[in-house]
């Protein structure tokens, strides 16, 4: 008898087509590690401007005057300011991939920005693209002083 040594066309492409998949599947995932990943860096950058807006009030009794913003202000814009003294890398809090204004369009990826400023409050919209386990689903979110929720 004579015993061929090889793979037959349809075994290779068998294997070829499940290549194609798990490769297929393993972009996917990825796509999706670098949205949550953009996420969690938005939910850390308003964790820490909660934290500096909070030690604004403490040291001086108010959020306003001079804390170098206004409404509608991308806060890394905000230098030379109260905001800045508390937390020096103010500028360096910006949105992954915004561009304009989330208090303009909270519709897509967009910077940070003061909704409301006043001496006793501020609202500060930001946008999640997948979002997390305590916050679920895209859209427009919004920072208070007390906590993050989803925007109306």
């Amino acid at each position: 008898m004579n015993a061929k040594k090889g793979f037959t066309l349809i075994e290779l492409l068998i294997v070829i087509a499940l290549l194609g998949v798990l490769a297929l599947l393993a972009i996917i995932s990825l796509g999706n590690i670098k949205e949550k990943y953009r996420d969690a860096e938005r939910l850390n950058d308003m964790d820490i401007l909660r934290t500096a807006l909070q030690n604004v009030k403490d040291e001086y009794g108010l959020y306003e005057p001079n804390l170098g913003c206004s409404v509608g202000a991308i806060v890394g814009d905000c230098v030379a300011s109260r905001l800045q003294e508390i937390l020096p890398p103010v500028k360096n809090l910006i949105d992954p991939r915004g561009t304009v204004s989330c208090d303009s369009d909270c519709s897509m990826e967009c910077a940070y920005a003061f909704s409301v400023l006043t001496p006793e409050t501020y609202e500060v919209k930001f946008y999640l693209e997948k979002g997390t386990v305590d916050f679920q689903g895209a859209g427009c979110y919004v920072l208070s002083p007390s906590g993050i929720t989803k925007a109306k």
